[in-house]
């Protein structure tokens, strides 16, 4: 059987890192909650002891832009990290 580029059962998800100023577990939460209510959204996890306040997100067909403008909505910087 052939799969295309666009199967999504073999596609894996996309991973961003975003360095943002988010300081404390309820933010965090705050901003979970509304990052996993956008459609394709895998999960997200942060780092809170890292100086950069590591912002980890997986997801499917969400362009970076639309994680930084919804964390941006909760009030809270966030920028894509790049190597």
């Amino acid at each position: 059987m052939q799969t295309s580029a666009y199967d999504t059962r073999t596609r894996q998800p996309d991973l961003f890192i975003f360095r943002t100023n988010l300081s404390k577990k309820a933010d965090f939460n705050r901003v979970k909650g509304s990052l996993l209510k956008l459609p394709g959204m895998r999960g997200c996890t942060i780092d809170l002891e890292d100086c950069d306040k590591v912002l980890r997100v997986e997801c499917e067909n969400i362009p970076f832009t639309a994680i930084v403008e919804e964390v941006a909505r909760q009030g809270f910087f966030c920028e894509e990290l790049t190597d």
